[in-house]
């Protein structure tokens, strides 16, 4: 009975196969379609990757982006890309920061959104070794995906700051306090950046540490 039922299905499928492909081919763009709907509505667009610049002007703060790419450009394999996005989704507002348990994982991580970087600034570093005169300073990025309610589109964003400023906003010198922030975005972002230095103090002397570290600077 069962190799009655399997032969005429295939039957079916020799003489429909050509309207069967169609309806498959359009019931994949309508799901396609359907999610980039939704993810536009939601604002969610977590295959981008924003690389934001953080800096204080004046006594404000102020983010630029230095660029913006698809996911798959940062990390290009799905299986890195995969541990990326189920690293966003354990995000809360208390921890923006991606946390990857296996420290192999945020290595790969943190190393293949340090290449980006590097490649952006490669002028510099060739300019540097033939003895020219550039501006280097230490800085400090994390990967996050914050979920505030002022920061209306959700998607994940390698937040890029000097070291320097990091300590001078949060440590001793507590600048933070000082700053007439803006815009509710602003004042988000500070949050974050808080978090990160208190990320950056647990990850001295860490073997494994969860923010990534490079020199960036101009000729």
């Amino acid at each position: 009975m069962n190799m009655e039922l399997m032969e005429r299905f295939l039957e079916f499928m020799r003489l429909h196969w050509n309207t069967v492909a169609l309806v498959i081919t359009w019931l994949g763009i309508g799901i396609a379609y359907w999610r980039r709907r939704d993810q536009w509505k939601r604002k969610q667009f977590l295959t981008r990757v924003n690389f934001s610049l953080n800096y204080v002007d004046n006594d404000d703060l102020a983010m630029r982006t230095l660029l913006e790419i698809t996911n798959n450009q940062v990390w290009i394999n799905e299986y890195g890309v995969g541990h990326v996005n189920a690293a966003a989704a354990r995000t809360t507002i208390e921890q923006p920061f991606l946390m990857l348990a296996d420290s192999k994982d945020r290595e790969f991580v943190n190393r293949a959104a340090l290449n980006v970087l590097s490649e952006r600034f490669a002028e510099t570093f060739v300019a540097a070794s033939l003895g020219q005169a550039v501006h280097v300073a230490p800085y400090v990025f994390g990967i996050t995906c914050e979920k505030y309610g002022e920061i209306r589109t959700l998607k994940l964003r390698v937040l890029v700051i000097a070291e320097q400023t990091l300590v001078a906003l949060f440590g001793s010198e507590n600048r933070a306090a000082a700053l007439k922030l803006s815009s509710g975005i602003l004042n988000s972002r500070l949050k974050t950046l808080r978090i990160m230095y208190d990320v950056y103090l647990k990850d001295r002397g860490a073997e494994h540490p969860v923010l990534g570290h490079m020199q960036l600077g101009v000729k």
